[in-house]
Parts: structure tokens; C-alpha cells; sequence
């Protein structure tokens, strides 16, 4: 949802952050149920106890209802992206609508429709070994069905509830002490990578449509996400000009104005 920040990688001088409090793939899981759909879905967290094949038979009999969402999958296997050298470790989601023998065929979000991988090579990146901000590996789901067809008021309600969850049980101060290890420290290549081509710009864009979502119920907290994304956009540029003054600054007008956010989400009644 783009709230808040967890640590990664607690490196004391170069710590990686992910700009959320929650992990993407229960986020899917949340979103679906949020909006009515019923639907099958798969991780596993024992990857010495699974065999390749039995990723695959279970991937073939969700495709037998439709398209399937994979993920996380780390965006640096996959090859027909001609930036994948920068993106190892970056987690991404996309959609699957065929497997055979040798390929997986699927379309990618990020640009990039009717593509195909070697299914080997696939289920590498699938595995996802260095994304740490997930619940497991080979995610799946599948067998959609909608079932339900909730009013804007209902999904803004447990939007919201979720979201207070979330900052109850997230890290606290993540940007802050990001913001003070950027200005005693700088940036170290790792950190730069990711920065530059995921982290500042896919936050950016998040914070952009959490504020259109939220704008018809609650301007306070849409105006906070807009001035967010804005925010987000200037921190890009900085890293890109390795501007860690200004970097460490702007970080810091970032966590104040999500601990503002923060408060308005925790005075929600009801729980999750």
C-alpha cells in the first residue's frame, strides 16, 4: 500500500528499506478478498521438500480456470528485460495464461505483454531467495471467482482497518533512521541499484493511487498521500544526482508526514 518502511537487509551504515509495512503478496491475497473474489492459492516455505514438477502441476491445474497471478519473483532472472542486470533481488508480480514442456508464457505489467521463459529459468527467479520481504516461495493464486460486490464505503472500511493494522504491528521509525544513515553515510552501490531503479519510483506511484482512492473519503488522508508521492518523486532525483544532503532532508520530510498519516489511520475503530 505504500505506508510506512521495513528494514531488509540491517546493515547499521547501508540498511536496505522497502517502503511498505506489509508484504505484497498478502497484499494480493487481501485485495481479492477485499473486493469479493473467491480464489486457490499457493506458497511454500520448504523449498528442500518440493519438486519442480509439482510447482508445475499445480500451476497447469489453476491455468485450467484462467490466467494466473505469480509472485514475488525476482525481476533480475528475467531476461527479456533488457534492464534484469540492474533488478536482481527486486520483487515483481505477472500474470501466466500458458505452460508446456519447456516454456512459460505470460504477460508482464511492467511492460512487457506475450512473453515467454525457459520454465527453468523461471522457476529461479520464482524461488525468490533474495527477496526477504515475502511469505514464501512459488506463490500462486488462481481459480478466481467473484462472489461478492462491495460498495466504495465497504472496501475504504477494510482498507482501512488493514492499514491500522499494519502500522500497529510495523517497525517504527524506518525513514527516519534511514534519513540519518543517508546523510552520516551516503549510499552504497546495493542501496543505489535498487533506489534508483524500483524503490523512490514505484513509491512514488503507489502514494499517487492510494490518494486517488482515498480522495472521495477522506481528503485529509489523500492530501498527505499526494504530497507523499511528491516527495517520493524528489528523493529519486536526488539519488540519481547523489544529492545525499538533499536526500537525507527530503527522507526526513517523508517520515514526518507518514507518522502524520500513521495517526489518522490508528484513530480508525473496529479491528481487522
Amino acid at each position: 500500500m505504500g505506508n510506512g518502511a521495513s528494514i531488509v537487509s540491517n546493515d547499521s551504515k547501508h540498511p536496505l528499506v522497502f517502503f511498505d509495512n506489509g508484504l505484497p503478496d498478502v497484499s494480493i491475497s487481501n485485495s481479492l478478498r477485499i473486493l469479493g473474489f473467491t480464489y486457490k492459492e499457493f506458497f511454500t516455505n520448504s523449498l528442500n521438500n518440493i519438486q519442480v514438477n509439482e510447482i508445475k502441476e499445480k500451476l497447469k491445474y489453476l491455468l485450467t480456470y484462467g490466467s494466473v497471478v505469480a509472485g514475488p519473483i525476482d525481476m533480475g532472472y528475467l531476461t527479456y528485460n533488457p534492464n534484469s542486470i540492474n533488478l536482481s533481488g527486486v520483487d515483481h508480480f505477472v500474470s501466466i495464461y500458458d505452460v508446456d514442456e519447456e516454456f512459460v508464457y505470460l504477460h508482464d505489467p511492467a511492460g512487457y505483454p506475450c512473453m515467454k521463459i525457459v520454465f527453468k529459468e523461471f522457476i529461479e527467479a520464482w524461488k525468490a531467495n533474495l527477496i526477504d520481504y515475502k511469505r514464501g516461495s512459488f506463490s500462486m493464486w488462481g481459480k478466481f471467482k467473484k462472489v461478492k460486490t462491495p460498495n466504495s464505503e465497504k472496501i475504504f472500511h477494510e482498507v482501512s482497518l488493514i492499514m491500522k493494522k499494519r502500522y500497529q504491528k510495523g517497525e517504527n521509525n524506518v525513514i527516519e533512521k534511514f534519513a540519518h544513515a543517508v546523510r552520516d553515510n551516503r549510499l552504497n552501490q546495493e542501496q543505489k541499484q535498487i533506489l534508483q531503479f524500483f524503490s523512490f519510483r514505484l513509491a512514488s506511484a503507489r502514494n499517487l493511487y492510494i490518494s486517488k482512492f482515498l480522495k472521495s473519503h477522506d481528503s485529509n488522508k489523500s492530501k498527505i498521500k499526494e504530497q507523499l508521492a511528491e516527495l517520493f518523486g524528489q528523493a529519486h532525483l536526488s539519488t540519481l544526482k547523489e544529492d545525499y544532503f538533499n536526500l537525507a532532508h527530503t527522507l526526513e520530510e517523508i517520515a514526518q508526514l507518514d507518522e502524520e498519516f500513521k495517526a489518522l489511520c490508528l484513530q480508525i475503530e473496529g479491528e481487522d
